[in-house]
């Protein structure tokens, strides 16, 4: 059984990181999005991400991969995850922790947080740019 993965945020991040994932790896089974829009109450996402839970069907685990701490999408998977077994809820979700963990969901839940957490961090990256380099002169001029 694979961990089933709801990515949930503010606005349309979720279904954002969705269409992401399904443009670099195809459409992925048990993955779904419950993107928090505007107007609606907490009470409403805790009900999207009751039936989005349900709807995984069979599944190990589920993942919580919210977009803020202390955000309302990250509150209301806290509140899921202090009733259900098998749940986790991780925050600062980024493209890079997601794909990694794609394909890893026969973990435990606890390993698959670590993995997830341990990408997501290593995909936060900074480019520098470096000096170019003068081509080697060959001494007998070829």
């Amino acid at each position: 059984m694979l961990i089933g993965i709801i990515i949930t945020g503010h606005g349309h991040f979720a279904s954002g990181i969705v269409s992401t994932i399904k443009l670099l790896s195809g459409s992925q089974q048990k993955l779904t999005a419950v993107d928090f829009t505007e107007g609606m109450t907490a009470e409403e996402l805790q009900t999207h991400l009751t039936k989005a839970v349900k709807d995984l069907g069979d599944v190990s685990g589920v993942a919580f991969f919210t977009d803020i701490p202390g955000g309302t999408p990250f509150n209301q998977a806290v509140l899921y995850h202090t009733q259900h077994k098998e749940t986790t809820v991780m925050a600062g979700t980024n493209v890079s922790m997601v794909m990694e963990v794609l394909f890893q969901r026969e973990l435990s839940v606890g390993q698959f947080t670590t993995v997830a957490l341990q990408a997501g961090k290593a995909g936060v990256v900074a480019y520098k740019s470096r000096p170019r380099q003068a081509a080697a002169d060959d001494e007998d001029g070829i």
